[in-house]
């Protein structure tokens, strides 16, 4: 799992590789010379090339004096523009003074100077919070004009200068894009990715590599899931593997009037790999289930058009037998579901409530505290807001904060939807949020969320914990990728998701497939 690191997480990572014997001064340069070759890859010539160094008053200015003078040994024309007139001190000092020994122009700021092919931003860090002001507000605006198409100086001094349209530059950002006021081509994170790029908003940045300069981060609360994370929660079957190995999915939820929502669950969790799906709904629900998805167990569990507390006893020797039970998609909010979900909570089963699961609990989650066994909630920003007691935009401005909070104040582990799910753990041990990079716009259609039900209560059947759930996720945000392929983005539906769960697995699997005991 890659870290997706704070400012103060960073900071504690630098300082431990220093007083653990690096100078600061030594991850000065090798953080400088990272982004100096991912200028030269960026740029795609040495000779010829015109690079911009922008540097700040602090650390990412300091790293941009690196990268001038590295720059100008490899052959590029370099000039550096310093923001402030104030001289940086520490590492960034001595730094400059290799920089100006080695005779790289270095001038005040101004415009003429970004007529050039790559403006390297070196302005603000991620120590910075707030607006920029002043002089580095400027610099930042006139970047932006720069890679807008505005007009800019031609690079001649003196009161000759002459207004041209130049070339649209590229932009390589140091660690992070600054203030996010620069939209940045590429960003080199250094050490690792910071929370303040990834969750940006979807179109508002590059490219991030990140460049190893010998500081490990240790201690961090988010990480970003990447395949070798999954594997080990994926099913893997053996000769002498039957169908009770892989796990018993209970899915208790559906009404007369929603018969699909409990149906996608259903095959979600069995294209998930689940050994047995046993689905307990009205009767509507189980007839069309029958035609759908014959490989599923199917039980009446009411002569109602909706479920109440008393399904759970008609369903009562399935639950004896099931490893995970699923509820809430197509549930309705009635007084009956109401009952039904509390009494489901004092099963002892782990349990995975979605939809109308949530909505029942909204103003009464208290109830989900004190579970022997894990609890699953699957919100996307309306039902978080609902569960949090906040406007949904207020979820929106953080939704890594708003998972963190529901997991720690309930108790739970909480799948955030949307772009970049969260997955927070909050159940046991200090909170901690697993990040799925994975998924698009394909999966915003109705459905997809019923999919995803199923398929983390099939990993959750095997595995009751944290890492099985976000590898449901990532396999599911695989799969809507599949789907799209075979599909068109815009023609996916919630059935091809399901349908393509075995085929996104498949393909985790593929890069380790040599190695047997994965």
């Amino acid at each position: 799992m890659r870290p997706l690191v704070t400012s103060e997480e960073m900071k504690a990572a630098d300082e431990a590789a220093i007083s653990g014997g690096t100078p600061a001064e030594v991850l000065m340069d090798r953080a400088g010379r990272a982004v100096a070759r991912a200028v030269i890859h960026e740029a795609g010539a040495r000779y010829g090339t015109r690079v911009t160094v922008v540097c700040g008053k602090g650390n990412n200015g300091g790293d941009g004096y690196v990268v001038a003078r590295v720059l100008a040994g490899e052959g590029l024309g370099v000039v550096c523009c310093q923001v402030s007139d104030e001289e940086p001190s520490g590492a960034a000092k001595h730094h400059l003074d290799l920089l100006r020994a080695s005779g790289v122009r270095v001038v005040p700021f101004h415009e003429r100077y970004l007529d050039c092919d790559v403006i390297v931003d070196a302005v603000l860090g991620t120590g910075f919070s707030g607006e920029p002001r002043g002089p580095a507000a400027a610099a930042l605006g006139a970047i932006l004009n720069a890679v807008q198409g505005e007009k800019v100086h031609d690079a001649v001094d003196g009161a000759n200068a002459v207004p041209v349209v130049g070339p649209t530059p590229r932009i390589v950002s140091v660690d992070v894009s600054s203030a996010g006021w620069v939209p940045a081509d590429l960003i080199v994170a250094i050490a690792a990715e910071k929370q303040e790029t990834f969750f940006r908003e979807p179109d508002g940045g590059g490219r991030v590599i990140v460049a190893d300069v010998g500081i490990t981060v240790g201690d961090y609360r988010v990480g970003l899931v990447e395949d070798h994370d999954v594997l080990w929660e994926l099913p893997r079957l053996t000769p002498d593997d039957h169908k009770t190995s892989h796990g018993h999915v209970a899915v208790l939820t559906g009404s007369t009037e929603v018969t699909g929502a409990p149906v996608l669950t259903a095959r979600g969790a069995a294209r998930m790999g689940a050994g047995y799906v046993s689905l307990g709904s009205t009767r509507a629900v189980i007839e069309a289930a029958s035609v759908m998805v014959p490989e599923v167990l199917k039980t009446v569990v009411t002569d109602q058009d909706s479920l109440g507390p008393g399904a759970l006893d008609r369903f009562g020797s399935v639950l004896e037998r099931a490893d995970v039970l699923a509820l809430g998609p197509g549930l309705g909010t009635g007084k009956a579901q109401r009952e039904l979900i509390a009494a489901a909570l004092k099963r002892p089963l782990p349990l995975v409530l979605d939809a109308d699961a949530l909505n029942v609990l909204a103003g009464s989650a208290g109830a989900l505290l004190g579970r022997d066994h894990p609890t699953v909630l699957t919100p996307h920003a309306a039902e978080m807001a609902r569960l949090l007691g906040v406007e949904t935009s207020e979820v929106l401005k953080d939704r890594l904060g708003a998972a963190l909070e529901a997991a720690k104040r309930f108790g739970c582990i909480v799948v955030l939807k949307g772009h970049n799910t969260v997955v927070a753990r909050g159940d046991a041990g200090p909170p901690f949020a697993s990040v799925i990079p994975v998924g698009g716009p394909e999966l915003a259609t109705a459905g997809t969320g019923d999919v995803l039900t199923g398929a983390i209560a099939a990993l959750l059947a095997r595995n009751p914990r944290h890492t099985a759930v976000a590898a449901a996720c990532y396999v599911h945000g695989i799969a809507g990728g599949v789907a799209a392929e075979a599909r068109g983005e815009t023609g996916v539906v919630a059935w091809d998701v399901a349908e393509s769960l075995p085929e996104a697995i498949r393909r985790i699997r593929a890069p380790y497939a040599s190695k047997t005991c994965l």
